[in-house]
């Protein structure tokens, strides 16, 4: 097993087709570098989005699917939930254009490995609280953030061979990537993994509480106008609920391998 790629430099902050579809880049960002060589012929990195609802798997999944290939994470959602946190911090309220504003101008968010970091203090600790989660959320549909982030996002998927893992990456980030998958599952396995991520963390909830909280958060996702959740175009879709991290893997394992194969 080779280990995942490291940055060459930090970035603050995440787009591409099919087999038998021209694997043209999207727009804005320049074609994936090719590089790597398979049975004698030049293949070129995919991009691989990877996109669903809380509590699907996604994290965990694109951390073991990016070891697996060797390939750069990046997760969105951690860079949102930065800035997230330093709105937070701010003390402002994010009703407040010109104040909200303010804080986007001066604030500096960065991935530096597994580490997010705003203004260069390290918050990868501290951006996964059930506030910070509905913060986030409340953020995500306003266009100022999304003007702020998303072309940091798409710089971080420049060259690919790279993981892109949140809820738009499919959809607006990198909309034409060669592999694109959709996680979901349902909510009573989705509440009860939400738990013991928090309490992971030390924060105590009951499990009917974080159902809740997952299912506004699912409405608060799907319903809003600007990039709602919603299974890419061509997106190859898992279902976690019964299958074990292993599982999900080997069986997105599998259509990346032949993704590679057919866009050589």
């Amino acid at each position: 097993m080779r280990p995942p790629s490291k940055p060459s430099s930090t970035a603050s902050a995440a787009f591409g087709t099919a087999c038998g579809e021209d694997p043209r880049h999207a727009r804005g960002a320049p074609a994936p570098r090719r590089r790597r060589a398979v049975k004698g012929r030049a293949t070129h990195e995919l991009v691989v989005t990877i996109d669903g609802p809380a509590g699907a798997g996604k994290s965990a999944t694109a951390r073991a699917l990016a070891q697996r290939l060797g390939y750069r994470l990046v997760d969105t959602g951690a860079l949102y939930r930065a800035l997230a946190w330093a709105v937070s911090a701010s003390g402002v309220d994010p009703g407040d254009p010109s104040a909200l504003g303010a804080v986007l101008d001066r604030t500096r968010v960065e991935l530096v490995g597994d580490r997010v970091l705003v203004d260069g203090r390290d918050v990868s600790g501290e951006i996964r609280t059930p506030e910070i989660s509905r913060l986030t959320s409340q953020l995500t549909a306003l266009a100022p953030v999304r003007e702020k982030m998303t072309p940091l996002q798409r710089e971080l998927a420049v060259g690919g061979g790279v993981i892109l893992e949140g809820r738009d990456t499919g959809t607006v980030v990198w909309p034409r990537a060669e592999v694109k998958f959709y996680l979901d599952a349902d909510l009573e396995t989705r509440a009860r993994r939400r738990q013991q991520d928090l309490a992971a963390q030390g924060v105590a909830m009951d499990v009917a509480a974080v159902a809740e909280d997952v299912a506004r958060r699912d409405r608060q996702d799907s319903e809003r106008a600007l990039a709602p959740l919603r299974k890419p175009e061509g997106a190859a879709v898992v279902d976690t609920s019964r299958l074990s991290p292993e599982e999900v893997v080997e069986r997105m394992l599998k259509v990346v391998e032949q993704a590679r194969c057919c866009t050589g």
